[in-house]
């Protein structure tokens, strides 16, 4: 388990601000009391620097740079929020949409306008079955692999450099 939903620290990223607002009270309904959101991506920087957030939503059409560049931004900071789990919400999903979100590093997907139980199926997934990180040259976001590969010699992606175990990342979840 990722940590407790009073932990959560929300930055909320949607351009539409009905569906932030429906977010929001999402969040706090799960006890999540420190959830903020940003109107642009000023907003968002300024949000940013000011709390130290643990989970993203983020909408693929955010601001005028766009919720992909968005995301790659967040995974290219030198800042725990880096690691923080993003949940990207997309307006007309197709195959490279979702394709070019996953390899950007988010996390989880919901398409808009997504649901209430959408947004909780993707919270619980997130905070009850966290995996590696992984940070390397050309890809920051969590591990892609989504099934357990039976290996007859050691898994290198779990002792090489640039993998965030569960534990690292449960630790700033909680912001220690």
């Amino acid at each position: 388990m990722l940590g407790s939903k009073k932990d959560l620290r929300v930055l909320i990223a949607l351009a539409n601000g009905q569906a932030a607002e429906g977010a929001r009270a999402v969040f706090k309904e799960q006890g999540a009391d420190r959830n903020q959101i940003a109107e642009g991506k000023r907003d968002a920087l300024e949000l940013m620097n000011n709390t130290s957030f643990n989970l993203l939503l983020v909408e693929d059409t955010f601001s005028d740079l766009g919720g992909v560049d968005f995301v790659r931004f967040v995974r290219m900071m030198n800042a725990p929020i880096s690691v923080a789990p993003i949940i990207f919400a997309i307006k007309d999903p197709d195959r490279n949409k979702v394709i070019e979100a996953r390899d950007a590093g988010a996390n989880k997907m919901v398409i808009m306008p997504f649901t209430t139980a959408g947004l909780l199926k993707n919270l619980k997934d997130i905070m009850l079955n966290p995996g590696l990180f992984i940070r390397v040259t050309g890809y920051s976001g969590p591990c892609r692999r989504k099934q357990e590969v039976v290996l007859n010699r050691p898994d290198r992606r779990k002792s090489q450099q640039g993998a965030l175990s569960v534990e690292k990342q449960q630790q700033l979840f909680k912001g220690v």
